[in-house]
């Protein structure tokens, strides 16, 4: 068989693709074979009755193969037995002749044990004959009764099953690691046999039942298996086989669990001492095969309803989680429990995944993952990796598993101990009503906390409120409104009212810490919200919107209305409420209700108004200590009015005329001042508060009022960023003494919704000045100078530690030595201590003035065409020079601005710009250029801002000011050898306004004339602009006799240079002289371009050839081939230009140029040229 050879070799082949492959065209070349042997097969009666070969009715290349597969299955060669075990499977499902015994003859011949074999000949054997019988199993020829051709003989008889199902018996005891996969086979026979309507179907499952199960007694987990799998088709004999073992009716029943749990473990039972167990089965990588017939039993089949079967909960329990999981198991036990939660996670429904999570599971899974050298850690990885991935397919699955994680069960922290991030990503795939049942289970757990000692109280009421701090931080859990506001109100319900609603009456006990603790949260809790963006669809429009709710209102508006309904709902304020600050909260809520009334261009500032206001209003609410700055009131008060007077707000009629006369005179007094600039002013207050909500709703509310910004509120921003001492200054001699005071008087200074960080200092009950009067707490180095200082009076180290200190006895010499050294080390410590305190207030300087470059950044973004936007560029300049070297961050800010906000912006301000003063500006930035050192500021950015200014004037009747500040500047940087002016700050003005750079034309070419500049790399310098600005010249069009002047004057700086050079009157490079030819030839093609009639007259071809022939005999330049060939060039240029004006007209010469070839004129000029010829 030439053609089906070469398949046998491909059905080793490792990849599984091609061994399919090779075993489909194999099967398929056979049954060709077959059926043309078939069509000429004749038999006598005598050739009939004997088919036991099976060479009888097989073509020759059909029974080769069939013995070649057989054989092959003995090959150890990589992946041989799967792809000859296919192959034979599936020509034995379409061959019909050939009977099971005939094969089973085959099969056991081929793996015959001899004992000659070696171990591993035996083993090939041993799988041999297995793949062999399950080949016959699978392929359906054990169960067919198909007669033979020419015969009445069935395919398959009972007796071929019963010696099938032996033979795989006698296989599994010959080895016990070869047990589970016999009786895996003898499963696929009985099912084959169940399905099948063989007619010694009845006679063959009561043999195998007989043989399985009353002729042995003892229970295996194949056995279990088997029972689990067919016990339905021995009914109602099937129970008989279990009263030897079990307890109940049935295998899974509650009574039978403990004996299952140790079949399962493998466990031998003696049938007389059942307490003494031994383990007599080897462990394997993958699950038994009986574990997803029980899961199929529990979680597929109608069996879960019978009343007789134990609930999963119970089974998993006993069976797994005290048998597998238990203290005592071996790390091989565990490692096949994971893979049965990872099963099991796959097969069970919802309900039934969290009692998978039981307490002796999560331990274990805790322990191996907590650790990288844990034995199981990897697979604990992997199971992690299962989890999340259910969660996602299933969402529905994640709150429960949520409460087992971190339940008894579980653990509080189970993320940070298993360094994964379980919990999270289960969260994050939560729908919006799991994450509010988990939000609700969370109120529960602190409510419930009450019932704890109090020692547990705190503690667990702290671990709820950061569980629900964490889902508002978490930027991948989706955020709702329904649990959000369930958050925002259990932190306003126990952080500031005490006592019971109307509805409960649960007492719910909550100390000061705790209390303190919630308004903690939900400060950064809004704080959180106000920075998390929320899509808004309006009119085929989105828009992203910071801190509002679904329906397009603020969360700290929320958060106000929170608290107006359970001041109603009659709770008990934590702090008491005068009088005028709850009439001052009405009028707030009054002006919140007329600012959301605001329609129209002005409706965003108003927004921005009403989110200014409600949070100032939150602070009101808080306690007002003797230490604390003082109460919102005073600037919620001014708030209010300046939003009056901005938004022409009607007032509210006073109840009390005293109180109408002090709000006049109040008003009359603030009339001095502009509204916008009493609001950014409380706005920069916030800047500098610890409250992290100040600060975040700080840039949202400047954002929303920038287009009201006028020159005072710019210069009430830039005085914030100017430099200044912020270092304090001694008012006494004991300087320390009144620093630590100060400190004091700061650490108390805040509070009202603080920060998380402000009450953990409280809840640790000692304040960071009061750690520093511990005498325990002593620098080791500070002790060990003291040490020093008095063992060089004498005095060991060893006596310090006396008990009494009156055994020291020090001479008067002893005490005045000491008393130096000890004022040297206490001088020295002092300095430390001073020098840690100054830079940690120059720290928070700079982190202030970021926070004010932010609210520039903002301005110059949502209004770049305002005209204040101009009069920002040098003060950021000033700053960036003014900045130390640990303000990096600070110029880096700075530097953002300048180059990236306000340099590329494409709006110039055109309306009420003050040319005068950013003229100033403008010169200012010069100077700044001709001084400042490249490391004290980068060039960019003074060009950038250079560029801006120039722009600005240019568009502002103010480009007279702009060129004589660059004729200055470009004056300076060619004539003085001190000049720092950097050469992109010509470059960039050039090329970026080349119509302002025109009008210094006339100085760039005296520049580039010989002996100008202060050495010839400047003039090279002028060179390389010059050659920039010519291309604009014509693309402007300027006056043509403008630009005919300006190239004599190249002209004339050209060959001056070239012929000084030649005659060594300046010293040029190569590279330079290339560059003043270059010029020239540039000068020479725009002039060509422009005007060519008059380029002899003004490029003079002798004077050229003159200059050139000098250049040429010049020593140090004139052997460079290239400045040569560019000199020769130049000579051409001027040569054919003249030729071309004696030979072709200049209207000629135009309409040649205007002229488009088309095929037609080629037409024309070649009949032409043929009449001439003619």
């Amino acid at each position: 068989m030439p053609t089906a050879l070469d398949l046998f070799w491909d059905l080793s082949q490792p990849v599984k693709e091609q061994r399919l492959d090779a075993s489909a065209k194999l099967v398929n070349a056979l049954q060709l074979f077959q059926q043309s042997h078939l069509n000429q097969l004749e038999l006598s009666a005598s050739e009939a009755q004997d088919l036991l070969s099976l060479d009888a009715l097989n073509a020759h290349d059909v029974a080769y193969a069939l013995k070649r597969l057989v054989r092959g299955l003995a090959s150890p060669r990589e992946s041989s037995r799967l792809g000859f075990a296919v192959a034979l499977t599936e020509l034995l499902s379409r061959l019909e002749t050939v009977t099971s015994s005939q094969m089973l003859d085959l099969v056991l011949s081929s793996s015959e044990i001899t004992g000659s074999l070696n171990g591993q000949e035996e083993r090939d054997m041993l799988f041999s004959r297995l793949f062999g019988l399950t080949t016959i199993c699978q392929s359906g020829l054990i169960t067919r009764e198909t007669p033979l051709l020419h015969t009445s003989n069935p395919a398959s008889t009972l007796q071929d099953y019963q010696r099938l199902v032996t033979e795989l018996m006698s296989l599994g005891e010959a080895k016990s690691w070869f047990r589970e996969s016999c009786w895996w086979s003898i499963v696929q026979a009985i099912a084959h046999l169940s399905q099948s309507s063989a007619s010694f179907k009845s006679q063959a499952l009561e043999w195998t039942f007989n043989s399985l199960f009353i002729q042995t007694t003892e229970w295996t987990p194949e056995k279990v298996g088997v029972w689990l799998r067919f016990h339905s088709l021995w009914e109602p004999n099937a129970s008989l086989p279990l009263r030897l073992v079990f307890k109940g009716k049935h295998i899974l029943s509650p009574a039978s669990l403990p004996q299952l749990a140790l079949i399962l473990k493998d466990i031998e039972l003696d049938e007389e001492e059942r307490s003494k167990h031994t383990s007599h089965g080897i462990w394997k990588v993958n699950p038994h095969f009986v574990w997803p017939i029980i899961f199929e039993t529990y979680f597929k089949g109608e069996k879960v309803s019978q009343t007789d079967i134990a609930p999963f909960k119970d089974f998993y329990k006993v069976v797994i989680d005290e048998s597998i999981f238990s203290a005592t198991s071996s790390p091989e036990r565990k490692y096949t429990g994971f893979q049965l939660i990872e099963l099991a996670l796959k097969e069970a429904p919802d309900s039934s995944k969290p009692h998978l999570f039981t307490k002796n599971f999560i331990r274990t899974w805790i322990n191996q993952l907590s650790k990288k050298d844990r034995y199981l850690h990897k697979a604990a990885l992997k199971l992690a990796s299962t989890v999340h991935r259910v969660v996602r397919e299933s969402p529905s699955s994640g709150f429960p598993l949520v409460v087992q994680l971190l339940g008894p069960n579980g653990s509080r922290d189970f993320d940070r101990i298993t360094n994964t991030k379980t919990v999270e990503v289960i969260l994050s795939n939560m729908s919006e009503t799991q994450l509010t049942e988990y939000v609700q289970y969370l109120v529960n757990v602190f409510q419930d906390a009450s019932n704890l000692d109090k020692q547990s109280i705190d503690s667990e009421q702290r671990w709820t409120l950061e569980q629900l701090a964490s889902l508002i931080r978490s930027t991948t859990v989706p955020k709702s409104d329904s649990w959000v506001t369930l958050i925002l109100n259990h932190y306003i319900r126990h952080g500031f009212f005490a006592g019971n609603t109307r509805k409960s009456k649960k007492q719910v006990e909550v100390s000061e810490t705790i209390r303190s603790l919630c308004r903690a949260k939900l400060s950064s809790a809004l704080a959180e919200l106000s920075s998390q963006n929320i899509a808004q669809h309006n009119d085929m429009k989105t828009a992203k919107f910071h801190g509002r709710t679904s329906t397009g209102s603020y969360w700290v508006v929320e958060v106000v209305k929170a608290f107006k309904s359970m001041e109603k709902d009659a709770l008990q304020p934590v702090f008491d409420t005068e009088e005028d600050i709850a009439t001052l909260r009405e009028k707030a809520r009054s002006v919140i209700m007329a600012l959301d009334e605001v329609s129209g261009d002005s409706r965003e500032e108003s927004q921005g108004a009403i989110l200014l206001i409600g949070s100032i209003l939150l602070q009101t609410y808080d306690a007002v200590t003797e230490d604390s700055e003082g109460t919102a009131a005073p600037v919620l008060e001014d708030c209010l009015q300046s939003f009056t007077r901005m938004f022409d707000l009607a007032p509210k009629s006073p109840k009390k005329k005293k109180k109408a006369t002090a709000l006049a005179d109040k008003e009359n007094e603030k009339e001095q001042y502009k509204p916008i600039d009493v609001v950014v002013d409380i706005l920069i207050g916030y800047l500098e508060n610890s409250n992290a909500l100040m600060r975040a709703i700080s840039g949202q509310v400047f954002a929303a009022l920038c287009s009201r910004v006028e020159e005072s509120t710019v210069e009430l921003l830039l005085q914030q960023i100017q430099r200044r001492n912020v270092l304090p200054e001694p008012s006494s001699e004991n300087e320390d003494d009144s620093m630590e005071d100060s400190d004091g008087e700061e650490t108390g200074s805040n509070s009202g919704l603080g920060s998380d960080d402000e009450v953990q200092n409280e809840s640790e009950g000692t304040s960071e000045d009061g750690s520093d009067e511990d005498e325990g707490d002593v620098d080791p180095e500070f002790r060990k100078k003291i040490a020093d200082a008095l063992g060089a009076i004498g005095i060991k180290e060893h006596d310090e530690d006396s008990e009494d200190s009156s055994d020291i006895v020090m001479d008067d010499d002893q005490m005045m030595q000491l008393d130096d050294k000890l004022a040297d080390i206490f001088r020295a410590q002092s300095t430390a201590n001073k020098g840690k305190i100054e830079a940690g207030l120059q720290r928070e300087a700079t982190h202030f003035k970021i926070r004010v470059l932010d609210l520039l950044d903002t301005f110059a973004r949502k209004c770049p065409g305002n005209p204040q936007v101009p009069r920002l560029l040098l003060p950021l300049i000033q700053v960036i020079m003014e900045a130390s070297t640990d303000e990096q961050q600070l110029m880096d800010k700075t530097n953002g601005i300048i180059r990236k906000r306000i340099g590329v912006s494409q709006i110039i301000p055109e309306k009420e710009v003050d040319v005068t003063a950013l003229s100033t500006d403008l010169e200012e930035i010069h100077n700044i250029a001709r001084k400042a050192s490249h490391q004290k500021i980068p060039p960019s950015t003074l060009s950038t801002a250079n560029i801006y200014l120039s722009r600005t004037l240019a568009h502002n009747q103010g480009l007279d000011a702009v060129t004589r500040l660059h004729r200055g500047s470009l004056d300076d940087f060619m004539t003085k050898k001190g000049s720092k002016i950097n050469h992109v700050f010509f470059a960039d003005f050039i090329n970026r306004i080349p119509s302002a750079a025109w009008e210094i034309r006339q100085e760039l070419i005296e520049a580039c004339t010989s002996g100008s500049s202060v050495n010839a790399y400047r003039q090279m310098q002028a060179i390389q602009w010059l050659n920039a600005l010519l291309p604009h010249a014509i693309q402007m069009s300027p006056a043509k006799e403008d630009i005919l002047t300006s190239i004599s004057l190249i002209r004339e700086a050209t060959y001056s240079s070239l012929l000084n050079a030649a005659n060594g009157k300046q010293s040029l490079t190569v590279a330079q002289a290339k560059a003043v030819v270059k010029l020239a030839l540039h000068a020479l093609r725009i002039h060509a371009r422009i005007d060519p009639t008059s380029l002899q007259e003004i490029w003079d071809q002798e004077k050229c050839t003159t200059i050139v022939a000098e250049v040429k005999k010049s020593d140090s330049i004139a052997n460079d081939p290239g400045l040569i060939a560019l000199l020769n060039q130049m000579i051409t240029k001027v040569d054919l230009q003249q030729e071309e004006e004696k030979v072709v007209p200049v209207e000629s010469k135009k309409r040649k140029a205007d002229a488009v070839e088309t095929p037609k004129s080629r037409k024309k000029i070649k009949k032409h040229k043929k009449a001439n010829a003619s």
